[in-house]
Protein backbone atom coordinates (compact mmCIF):
# COMPACT_ATOMS: atom_id res chain seq x y z
CA UNK A 1 0.00 0.00 0.00
CA UNK A 2 1.26 3.57 -0.88
CA UNK A 3 2.94 5.59 1.70
CA UNK A 4 1.32 8.89 3.43
CA UNK A 5 4.84 10.73 2.13
CA UNK A 6 4.12 9.47 -1.51
CA UNK A 7 0.75 10.55 -1.63
CA UNK A 8 1.74 14.23 -0.20
CA UNK A 9 5.05 14.96 -1.22
CA UNK A 10 4.14 17.31 -4.04
CA UNK A 11 2.94 20.83 -5.09
CA UNK A 12 -0.55 19.65 -6.44
CA UNK A 13 -1.61 18.08 -3.44
CA UNK A 14 -0.41 20.89 -0.90
CA UNK A 15 -2.16 23.34 -2.88
CA UNK A 16 -5.48 21.56 -3.37
CA UNK A 17 -5.41 21.16 0.55
CA UNK A 18 -4.43 24.68 1.15
CA UNK A 19 -7.79 25.75 -0.85
CA UNK A 20 -9.20 23.37 0.70
CA UNK A 21 -8.48 25.03 4.42
CA UNK A 22 -9.51 28.21 2.47
CA UNK A 23 -13.19 26.55 2.34
CA UNK A 24 -13.16 24.45 5.67
CA UNK A 25 -13.22 28.59 7.05
CA UNK A 26 -16.12 29.43 4.97
CA UNK A 27 -17.85 26.17 5.72
CA UNK A 28 -17.57 26.30 9.97
CA UNK A 29 -18.66 29.94 9.71
CA UNK A 30 -21.78 28.12 7.48
CA UNK A 31 -21.85 25.47 10.20
CA UNK A 32 -22.29 27.95 13.16
CA UNK A 33 -25.08 29.96 11.39
CA UNK A 34 -27.13 26.66 10.10
CA UNK A 35 -26.46 27.03 6.81
CA UNK A 36 -24.80 23.85 5.86
CA UNK A 37 -25.52 22.51 2.58
CA UNK A 38 -26.87 18.71 3.03
CA UNK A 39 -24.26 15.80 3.07
CA UNK A 40 -25.26 14.82 -0.81
CA UNK A 41 -25.82 18.41 -1.86
CA UNK A 42 -23.64 20.37 -4.19
CA UNK A 43 -21.99 23.45 -2.55
CA UNK A 44 -19.63 22.44 -0.13
CA UNK A 45 -16.83 24.37 -1.66
CA UNK A 46 -15.41 28.35 -1.39
CA UNK A 47 -14.20 30.69 -3.66
CA UNK A 48 -11.69 28.77 -5.05
CA UNK A 49 -12.84 25.43 -5.42
CA UNK A 50 -16.56 26.11 -6.37
CA UNK A 51 -16.77 24.03 -9.43
CA UNK A 52 -14.38 21.54 -8.73
CA UNK A 53 -11.53 19.90 -10.20
CA UNK A 54 -9.99 17.09 -11.82
CA UNK A 55 -6.16 16.97 -12.04
CA UNK A 56 -5.05 13.97 -14.91
CA UNK A 57 -1.39 13.09 -16.21
CA UNK A 58 -1.57 14.71 -19.69
CA UNK A 59 -0.26 11.50 -21.23
CA UNK A 60 -2.80 9.51 -20.19
CA UNK A 61 -4.92 11.75 -22.94
CA UNK A 62 -4.75 11.18 -26.71
CA UNK A 63 -7.35 13.64 -27.93
CA UNK A 64 -10.38 15.65 -25.93
CA UNK A 65 -14.25 14.93 -27.00
CA UNK A 66 -13.95 16.70 -30.85
CA UNK A 67 -11.06 14.22 -31.33
CA UNK A 68 -8.62 16.85 -31.66
CA UNK A 69 -4.90 16.86 -30.23
CA UNK A 70 -4.90 18.63 -27.01
CA UNK A 71 -2.70 21.93 -27.44
CA UNK A 72 -1.30 23.86 -24.34
CA UNK A 73 1.42 26.94 -23.72
CA UNK A 74 4.40 25.38 -22.44
CA UNK A 75 5.84 27.02 -19.09
CA UNK A 76 9.01 25.39 -19.52
CA UNK A 77 10.99 25.61 -16.28
CA UNK A 78 8.47 27.05 -13.55
CA UNK A 79 9.01 27.65 -9.69
CA UNK A 80 6.45 25.66 -6.67
CA UNK A 81 4.75 29.11 -6.17
CA UNK A 82 4.21 29.51 -9.78
CA UNK A 83 2.82 26.28 -10.55
CA UNK A 84 0.54 26.38 -7.77
CA UNK A 85 -1.17 29.30 -8.86
CA UNK A 86 -1.80 27.99 -12.18
CA UNK A 87 -3.57 24.99 -10.18
CA UNK A 88 -5.57 27.69 -8.10
CA UNK A 89 -6.23 29.20 -11.69
CA UNK A 90 -7.41 26.36 -13.32
CA UNK A 91 -9.71 25.73 -10.67
CA UNK A 92 -11.57 28.40 -11.80
CA UNK A 93 -12.93 26.27 -15.09
CA UNK A 94 -15.28 23.41 -15.53
CA UNK A 95 -13.86 19.82 -16.88
CA UNK A 96 -10.68 18.38 -16.75
CA UNK A 97 -6.91 20.18 -16.26
CA UNK A 98 -4.55 18.01 -17.69
CA UNK A 99 -1.10 18.22 -16.00
CA UNK A 100 2.48 17.85 -18.22
CA UNK A 101 6.09 18.29 -17.18
CA UNK A 102 6.11 21.40 -18.93
CA UNK A 103 2.52 23.08 -19.02
CA UNK A 104 -1.14 22.66 -18.17
CA UNK A 105 -4.19 22.29 -20.53
CA UNK A 106 -7.10 23.46 -18.53
CA UNK A 107 -11.02 23.53 -18.89
CA UNK A 108 -10.53 20.24 -21.26
CA UNK A 109 -13.82 18.81 -22.46
CA UNK A 110 -13.47 14.98 -22.17
CA UNK A 111 -15.64 11.87 -23.53
CA UNK A 112 -16.57 10.25 -20.78
CA UNK A 113 -17.94 7.06 -22.97
CA UNK A 114 -14.72 6.71 -24.43
CA UNK A 115 -12.96 5.80 -21.20
CA UNK A 116 -15.86 4.28 -19.73
CA UNK A 117 -15.66 1.80 -22.67
CA UNK A 118 -12.23 1.60 -21.93
CA UNK A 119 -12.29 0.49 -18.59
CA UNK A 120 -15.36 -1.55 -19.09
CA UNK A 121 -13.61 -3.87 -21.72
CA UNK A 122 -10.23 -3.86 -19.95
CA UNK A 123 -11.56 -5.65 -16.84
CA UNK A 124 -13.77 -7.56 -18.62
CA UNK A 125 -11.12 -9.02 -20.52
CA UNK A 126 -9.09 -9.75 -18.04
CA UNK A 127 -11.76 -11.35 -16.23
CA UNK A 128 -12.57 -13.84 -19.00
CA UNK A 129 -9.05 -14.12 -19.70
CA UNK A 130 -8.17 -15.48 -15.94
CA UNK A 131 -11.27 -16.97 -15.63
CA UNK A 132 -10.51 -21.29 -15.01
CA UNK A 133 -13.50 -22.84 -16.01
CA UNK A 134 -14.25 -22.67 -20.25
CA UNK A 135 -18.33 -22.88 -19.27
CA UNK A 136 -20.23 -19.79 -19.72
CA UNK A 137 -23.47 -19.28 -18.08
CA UNK A 138 -26.08 -16.16 -18.54
CA UNK A 139 -26.24 -17.00 -14.47
CA UNK A 140 -22.39 -16.20 -14.15
CA UNK A 141 -22.06 -12.96 -16.55
CA UNK A 142 -18.12 -12.13 -17.61
CA UNK A 143 -19.42 -8.84 -18.18
CA UNK A 144 -18.14 -5.76 -15.82
CA UNK A 145 -20.41 -2.34 -15.83
CA UNK A 146 -18.40 0.76 -15.32
CA UNK A 147 -20.29 1.45 -12.16
CA UNK A 148 -18.83 -1.63 -10.57
CA UNK A 149 -15.55 -0.40 -11.38
CA UNK A 150 -16.08 3.00 -9.85
CA UNK A 151 -18.32 1.63 -6.48
CA UNK A 152 -14.59 0.05 -6.11
CA UNK A 153 -12.50 3.38 -6.03
CA UNK A 154 -15.22 5.45 -4.03
CA UNK A 155 -15.97 4.98 -0.38
CA UNK A 156 -18.90 3.04 0.98
CA UNK A 157 -20.65 6.14 1.63
CA UNK A 158 -20.11 7.37 -1.64
CA UNK A 159 -23.30 5.45 -3.56
CA UNK A 160 -24.82 5.23 -7.04
CA UNK A 161 -25.82 7.21 -9.30
CA UNK A 162 -22.77 8.55 -9.89
CA UNK A 163 -21.79 11.98 -11.39
CA UNK A 164 -19.53 12.57 -14.58
CA UNK A 165 -17.07 14.08 -12.24
CA UNK A 166 -16.81 10.35 -10.15
CA UNK A 167 -17.38 8.17 -13.46
CA UNK A 168 -15.05 9.95 -15.63
CA UNK A 169 -11.44 9.99 -13.62
CA UNK A 170 -12.33 6.79 -12.06
CA UNK A 171 -12.69 5.30 -15.42
CA UNK A 172 -9.43 7.41 -16.59
CA UNK A 173 -7.45 6.14 -13.59
CA UNK A 174 -7.34 2.34 -14.89
CA UNK A 175 -4.53 4.05 -17.70
CA UNK A 176 -2.64 4.29 -14.47
CA UNK A 177 -3.61 0.68 -13.18
CA UNK A 178 -2.82 -1.24 -16.10
CA UNK A 179 -1.13 0.98 -18.48
CA UNK A 180 -0.16 -2.13 -21.35
CA UNK A 181 -4.01 -2.84 -21.37
CA UNK A 182 -4.64 0.53 -21.61
CA UNK A 183 -2.30 1.40 -24.33
CA UNK A 184 -3.64 -1.56 -25.90
CA UNK A 185 -6.90 -0.10 -26.16
CA UNK A 186 -6.09 3.26 -27.49
CA UNK A 187 -4.21 1.93 -30.14
CA UNK A 188 -6.54 -0.41 -31.38
CA UNK A 189 -10.00 1.69 -31.02
CA UNK A 190 -8.27 5.03 -32.34
CA UNK A 191 -6.37 2.88 -35.03
CA UNK A 192 -2.97 4.63 -34.74
CA UNK A 193 -0.26 5.11 -37.38
CA UNK A 194 3.10 4.21 -36.29
CA UNK A 195 4.37 8.05 -35.88
CA UNK A 196 0.89 8.68 -33.63
CA UNK A 197 1.31 5.07 -31.86
CA UNK A 198 4.95 6.24 -30.77
CA UNK A 199 3.99 9.63 -30.12
CA UNK A 200 1.14 8.25 -27.46
CA UNK A 201 4.22 6.06 -25.81
CA UNK A 202 6.24 8.92 -25.38
CA UNK A 203 3.77 11.00 -23.29
CA UNK A 204 2.27 7.82 -21.72
CA UNK A 205 5.74 7.19 -20.41
CA UNK A 206 6.16 10.28 -18.83
CA UNK A 207 3.26 9.92 -16.54
CA UNK A 208 5.26 7.90 -14.61
CA UNK A 209 8.46 10.28 -14.14
CA UNK A 210 8.60 13.08 -11.51
CA UNK A 211 7.76 16.28 -12.74
CA UNK A 212 9.76 18.73 -10.55
CA UNK A 213 10.17 22.62 -10.64
CA UNK A 214 13.06 24.84 -10.93
CA UNK A 215 13.73 24.55 -7.70
CA UNK A 216 13.71 20.49 -7.44
CA UNK A 217 10.27 20.18 -5.74
CA UNK A 218 7.60 17.53 -7.28
CA UNK A 219 4.92 19.75 -9.13
CA UNK A 220 2.12 16.91 -9.52
CA UNK A 221 2.12 13.38 -8.78
CA UNK A 222 1.82 10.34 -11.22
CA UNK A 223 -2.02 9.78 -10.17
CA UNK A 224 -5.48 11.37 -10.83
CA UNK A 225 -6.88 13.76 -8.10
CA UNK A 226 -10.40 15.02 -8.17
CA UNK A 227 -12.36 17.84 -5.76
CA UNK A 228 -15.66 16.82 -5.15
CA UNK A 229 -17.93 19.66 -4.27
CA UNK A 230 -19.86 17.31 -2.07
CA UNK A 231 -19.14 16.03 1.53
CA UNK A 232 -20.80 12.98 1.42
CA UNK A 233 -20.67 12.44 5.13
CA UNK A 234 -22.45 14.38 7.86
CA UNK A 235 -18.88 14.93 9.77
CA UNK A 236 -16.74 16.48 6.47
CA UNK A 237 -16.72 19.77 6.64
CA UNK A 238 -15.67 20.42 2.89
CA UNK A 239 -16.09 18.89 -0.47
CA UNK A 240 -14.38 15.09 -0.64
CA UNK A 241 -10.79 14.87 -2.23
CA UNK A 242 -9.92 11.25 -3.90
CA UNK A 243 -6.78 10.71 -5.36
CA UNK A 244 -7.05 7.64 -7.87
CA UNK A 245 -4.42 5.27 -9.92
CA UNK A 246 -2.22 4.67 -6.87
CA UNK A 247 -1.54 0.95 -6.97
CA UNK A 248 -3.64 -2.13 -8.20
CA UNK A 249 -7.27 -1.81 -8.74
CA UNK A 250 -9.49 -1.04 -5.93
CA UNK A 251 -6.29 1.46 -4.17
CA UNK A 252 -7.22 4.66 -3.83
CA UNK A 253 -7.23 7.55 -1.19
CA UNK A 254 -9.15 10.32 0.32
CA UNK A 255 -8.51 13.55 2.00
CA UNK A 256 -11.38 15.32 3.86
CA UNK A 257 -11.18 17.68 7.22
CA UNK A 258 -13.05 16.32 10.14
CA UNK A 259 -14.12 17.07 13.45
CA UNK A 260 -12.93 14.97 15.88
CA UNK A 261 -16.16 13.88 17.27
CA UNK A 262 -16.47 9.78 19.25
CA UNK A 263 -16.35 8.24 15.54
CA UNK A 264 -13.73 10.05 14.54
CA UNK A 265 -11.83 9.19 17.81
CA UNK A 266 -12.86 5.66 17.97
CA UNK A 267 -11.79 5.21 14.32
CA UNK A 268 -8.64 6.98 15.11
CA UNK A 269 -7.83 4.87 18.21
CA UNK A 270 -8.88 1.17 16.79
CA UNK A 271 -6.00 2.25 14.05
CA UNK A 272 -3.41 3.48 16.38
CA UNK A 273 -3.46 6.58 14.99
CA UNK A 274 -2.22 9.40 17.80
CA UNK A 275 -4.06 12.77 17.48
CA UNK A 276 -1.58 15.70 18.56
CA UNK A 277 -2.15 19.34 19.60
CA UNK A 278 -0.36 20.89 16.19
CA UNK A 279 -2.39 18.43 14.23
CA UNK A 280 -5.08 20.68 14.55
CA UNK A 281 -6.23 22.89 11.88
CA UNK A 282 -9.69 24.33 13.33
CA UNK A 283 -11.68 23.88 15.94
CA UNK A 284 -15.31 23.98 16.13
CA UNK A 285 -17.98 23.57 19.07
CA UNK A 286 -14.53 22.82 20.96
CA UNK A 287 -13.68 20.00 19.05
CA UNK A 288 -10.12 20.27 16.84
CA UNK A 289 -10.95 19.71 13.54
CA UNK A 290 -8.44 17.67 11.85
CA UNK A 291 -6.72 16.35 7.79
CA UNK A 292 -7.47 13.06 7.57
CA UNK A 293 -6.07 10.90 5.02
CA UNK A 294 -7.72 7.52 4.29
CA UNK A 295 -5.71 5.11 1.91
CA UNK A 296 -8.12 1.91 0.65
CA UNK A 297 -6.68 -1.64 0.39
CA UNK A 298 -6.74 -3.15 -3.62
CA UNK A 299 -10.65 -5.38 -4.01
CA UNK A 300 -12.12 -6.87 -7.24
CA UNK A 301 -14.57 -5.34 -9.58
CA UNK A 302 -18.02 -4.47 -7.94
CA UNK A 303 -16.53 -5.06 -4.15
CA UNK A 304 -15.40 -1.80 -1.87
CA UNK A 305 -13.30 -4.13 1.00
CA UNK A 306 -13.26 -1.90 4.26
CA UNK A 307 -9.90 -2.31 4.36
CA UNK A 308 -7.85 0.87 4.55
CA UNK A 309 -5.62 2.97 6.63
CA UNK A 310 -5.89 6.73 8.25
CA UNK A 311 -3.22 9.01 8.70
CA UNK A 312 -3.61 12.47 10.36
CA UNK A 313 -2.64 15.40 8.01
CA UNK A 314 -1.10 18.18 9.82
CA UNK A 315 -0.47 21.50 8.92
CA UNK A 316 3.11 21.10 9.08
CA UNK A 317 2.73 17.92 6.56
CA UNK A 318 1.53 20.15 3.94
CA UNK A 319 3.01 24.02 4.74
CA UNK A 320 -0.11 25.26 5.53
CA UNK A 321 -1.32 27.57 9.06
CA UNK A 322 -3.93 26.35 10.88
CA UNK A 323 -7.09 27.77 10.98
CA UNK A 324 -7.99 27.88 14.71
CA UNK A 325 -11.17 28.80 14.57
CA UNK A 326 -12.94 28.64 17.60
Amino acid sequence: MISKKQILGNELIREVIAIRLHTLNKMLNQYEKGRMPGVNEEGATGKFDNKGAIFIPGGLIYQDVDEQFISYESYGKISAHAFREKIRDAMQNDNATLLYHDGIAPAINLDGGFFSRAARRIFTYKKAAFRRTKKISSADALEISSDDIIKSHCPTYMKPPYGARTRISTCVSVGLIDPPMYYAYNKTELNFSTKQARRFVNDFEKTRERALSSEGLVLFPPYIVVCHDTRYRKNNFTGLTRILGIGKFGEFATFSFESLNKELAGELHRKKQIVHPEDTFAFIDQRPVLGVLRIYAQTNPGKRLLKYRPYIVSPDDVGVASSLIS
